[in-house]
């Protein structure tokens, strides 16, 4: 038989009058099981909800961080995005001044343009951030880009500055009389020679080149033409002004195939071959003049026999 317990209840309002409740043991066990449960399920809550919300205040704090960092590398995008632009600016640039060179045919310098310097590797570097502290590796990424992007700067300058000499360079030579006239020989050099007219000796100035009558006559640079027309002792004469104190004339042609404010480069074809004005037969009168003053063609001449 299980046992029971009693609980007497004393009103003091009413003087002398109880209440008895009786209560078995096995009520009374569970009862107290309950609250304890209750009492358990609290303290458990309490921590939980204590814990999540440290969890979450953490998180909200990431998610700050983690928008700070996704900024600083779109900006980090946007700074390589602007040197790989001013790369293939040098790129171009470097291509510009390797075909100048070329053309110039100086192997000297026709090697590749110098470079050099630290070099990064952005995925690798950032993989590495958990293994050191973000505030120095964005620090020194940022100094890193800095530096690339003057170092860039500089070598943008440089290659300007160089591309401007040789595109000067270049033009120079372009209007520097360096081919031949016109396919043939020499038949008078230039200087003192025994005129073929009047037997004395008098200063030749320029070459004679002997060639077929009716074949090209062609510009020795670029230039404009100044003179097309006939002139005493010349005949039909081409001149040429070429800048940088350049002048050259082509004389005793058959034929002009240009005229006077014409623009030609170097090797156009300007007259044929003849043998008008004081000629004894089908060839070229071709004088350069260097400021005004005569000088010797076959000096600038570089090209081998036309």
């Amino acid at each position: 038989m299980s046992k029971k317990f009693t609980i007497i209840f004393y009103e003091s309002s009413s003087f002398g009058k109880t209440r008895t409740v009786m209560l078995s043991k096995n009520l009374i066990i569970g009862i107290f099981v309950f609250l304890s449960f209750v009492f358990m399920s609290s303290i458990i809550l309490f921590t939980l909800n204590h814990k999540y919300t440290k969890e979450i205040a953490s998180l909200k704090l990431l998610t700050g961080e983690n928008i700070d960092l996704m900024n600083q590398i779109s900006n980090y995008y946007d700074q390589l995005d602007k040197l790989n632009l001013k790369l293939a600016s040098l790129d171009k640039l470097e291509y510009k001044v390797r075909d100048f060179i070329s053309e110039s045919k100086d192997e000297s310098v026709l090697r590749p343009v110098s470079v050099g310097g630290k070099e990064i590797d952005t995925m690798r570097d950032y993989y590495a951030v958990s293994d050191r502290r973000e505030k120095e590796f964005f620090s020194n990424l940022s100094s890193s880009l800095d530096t690339i992007d003057d170092r860039i700067d500089v070598h943008n300058d440089s290659l300007t500055e160089l591309t401007q000499y040789l595109e000067e360079k270049n033009f120079i030579m372009l209007s520097t009389p360096t081919i031949w006239p016109t396919r043939g020989w020499v038949s008078s050099k230039f200087g003192f020679r025994t005129s073929p007219f009047s037997g004395r000796r008098v200063f030749h100035e320029g070459l004679d080149i002997a060639a077929r009558y009716g074949i090209d006559v062609r510009a020795t640079a670029k230039g404009v033409v100044v003179f097309s027309g006939t002139r005493t002792g010349y005949g039909y004469i081409v001149t040429i002004d070429h800048g940088y104190g350049y002048l050259t004339r082509y004389a005793h042609n058959s034929q002009l195939l240009v005229k006077v404010g014409d623009k030609v480069e170097k090797g156009t074809p300007i007259a044929k071959v003849g043998s008008s004005g004081n000629s004894t037969g089908p060839h070229v009168h071709y004088e350069v003049l260097s400021n005004g003053i005569p000088v010797n063609p076959i000096k600038y001449i570089v090209e081998e026999g036309y």
